[in-house]
């Protein structure tokens, strides 16, 4: 499924950036005051460098999602050999279709079932606040800064605020090189749109694209025009858009709107905003230009290796107009036979739920915890390791065109659908054959940092909300969530017909005490920081 969210804004969303690399050891630092890390497994320090021959062995699990991965073990294989090496250890790395993924994440949770590492985000269904206040992962503070004190520093302590529950860490920020403002937007297949001669530059809402889809529809029927899945729901994963930020998990109630004098918590879904969202969706699925399936799609990435979208929602920073030169490398997430146009509908903005789009968690059942934050830190510094995770073995999977960049094999056995983003922090990657302007590279990352400077940022960043006094209205509204959200939000059904019900069950299950309870412990946070 998709892939390039989050990151850091990720992640969320994290999953689907156009910056699909990593930086190289002559990038500019960025504006967070990340230290450039370097890509010699020698500027680890710590415990997690020292002798590992008195460490008895240990076997690990990680787990994670993508579409299926063809030759998964004999990379697993491979990678073990630098692990056992180094910690003395070896990781199974237990891949899950993202149809299955949060599902199954929730239910080995809630079964108690034993892991010792999971990918996790604040998006979708994965739910990492409501998981970490529920206990489900271990507190990473100590262990942290004994076991993984490069993976720390890179990452600004805002950020890690961003992760924290009460008052701890509960998941390792997969930090990425480009940086935490975002600006959201639209991604259009570049061949479509010269076809047919459409105005892309003038697109500042998504009713804009509706003559692109229409011309697709009657040009070519069979391919997908918006895409939509359920783990990315376009309103609910996408508060940047609408003028708001989310304040813990972004489906849950209780958002916030940006540049109003006071912070004031609202149900999104009693909006305007969230009406007019509606309609557009609504009338692109009766037109066809939705998928009539999209409500129950997870696993959206059979359509993009196949070519099949015409348009995706994208991470568009910068974008086209900010940097034309781009329409060289932009391409189609996980389709790289296909360039695209990019177009932002926002203004940078850096939001509270960026730093928790892509984190590695332990849990709280791993028998070995410590040996796990040591795998953390070595896959983040080892760069063989990493690049090995991501795209495989040398002369096999891809072709080294230089120090930096490779070339994937068109016949690569092993294919990691470009979703390093879930492996850890992406500073020593290759760069992939796509993306071989390095001097535009640079350029567009100078542009990425330059947003952090001056990006407004989300009134709520550094506020976590501690959920446990409402727990029990936010599994009842996540059950209300998951029967109608992605009905509506992908136009399968008739918001006039179907709003009304919604909104009156999640006021039912609770919606209102949560909006009260977020309301109070930010009035009570604001207090505490003189703000």
């Amino acid at each position: 499924m998709l892939k390039k969210f989050f990151m850091c804004t990720l992640a969320m969303m994290l999953i689907f950036s156009l910056l699909l690399t990593g930086c190289s050891k002559k990038e500019k630092e960025p504006a967070t005051n990340v230290e450039e890390p370097g890509t010699n497994n020698d500027n680890a320090k710590g415990d997690s460098t020292e002798s590992e021959g008195e460490l008895d062995f240990v076997k690990l699990t990680y787990y994670f999602a993508n579409s299926p991965v063809e030759d998964l073990k004999r990379i697993n294989d491979l990678a073990n050999k630098t692990i056992k090496e180094k910690i003395n250890a070896e990781v199974e790395y237990k891949l899950l279709d993202w149809s299955q993924y949060a599902q199954k994440l929730n239910l080995m949770i809630s079964s108690g079932e034993p892991f010792d590492m999971a990918f996790c985000g604040s998006w979708g269904e994965m739910n990492y606040f409501q998981n970490a206040a529920s206990g489900a992962f271990l507190p990473l503070d100590d262990l942290l800064d004994k076991y993984a004190p490069v993976s720390k520093s890179r990452v600004p302590d805002q950020i890690w605020d961003g992760v924290k529950v009460n008052g701890n860490i509960y998941g390792v920020v997969n930090y990425q090189v480009w940086g935490m403002a975002n600006a959201r937007g639209i991604q259009l297949r570049q061949d479509l749109v010269d076809e047919f001669g459409f105005d892309w530059k003038s697109i500042k809402k998504w009713e804009d694209i509706t003559p692109y889809l229409a011309k697709v529809k009657e040009k070519y029927p069979d391919m997908v025009g918006m895409e939509y899945a359920r783990d990315v729901d376009n309103f609910a994963g996408l508060p940047t858009i609408y003028g708001m930020d989310a304040v813990g998990d972004t489906k849950l109630v209780g958002w916030v709107k940006v540049g109003e004098d006071k912070v004031n918590v609202i149900n999104q879904y009693k909006t305007d905003e969230y009406k007019e969202y509606l309609k557009v969706f609504r009338d692109w699925y009766q037109k066809g230009y939705i998928k009539k399936d999209a409500a129950t799609q997870k696993d959206i990435s059979a359509d993009r290796k196949a070519n099949r979208v015409a348009a995706i929602y994208a991470n568009a920073i910068p974008d086209m107009v900010d940097m034309p030169e781009l329409s060289t490398f932009t391409m189609m997430s996980m389709s790289p036979d296909k360039k695209s146009y990019t177009r932002r509908f926002t203004e940078p903005f850096i939001s509270a739920s960026a730093p928790s789009a892509t984190v590695i968690t332990i849990g709280a059942n791993s028998k070995n915890p410590e040996r796990a934050m040591k795998y953390i830190e070595l896959v983040n510094t080892d760069d063989f390791l990493f690049n090995t995770l991501t795209w495989g073995e040398e002369h096999v999977d891809y072709e080294r065109i230089s120090d930096k960049q490779i070339k994937v094999l068109d016949d690569a056995p092993y294919k990691f659908n470009y979703n390093e983003w879930q492996m850890g922090q992406s500073y020593g990657r290759y760069w992939w054959d796509q993306n071989a302007d390095v001097e535009m590279r640079e350029k567009s990352l100078g542009i990425v940092y330059e947003y952090d400077k001056t990006a407004q940022a989300s009134p709520v960043i550094g506020f976590v909300f501690n959920s446990e006094p409402v727990k029990t209205e936010i599994a009842n509204c996540n059950t209300v969530l998951d029967k109608y959200l992605s009905a509506l939000g992908s136009g399968t059904v008739d918001p006039d017909e179907v709003l009304p019900k919604f909104l009156k069950e999640l006021d039912k299950a609770g919606a209102e005490k949560i909006i009260a309870e977020k309301q109070k412990q930010i009035d009570e946070w604001l207090k505490a920081n003189g703000r």
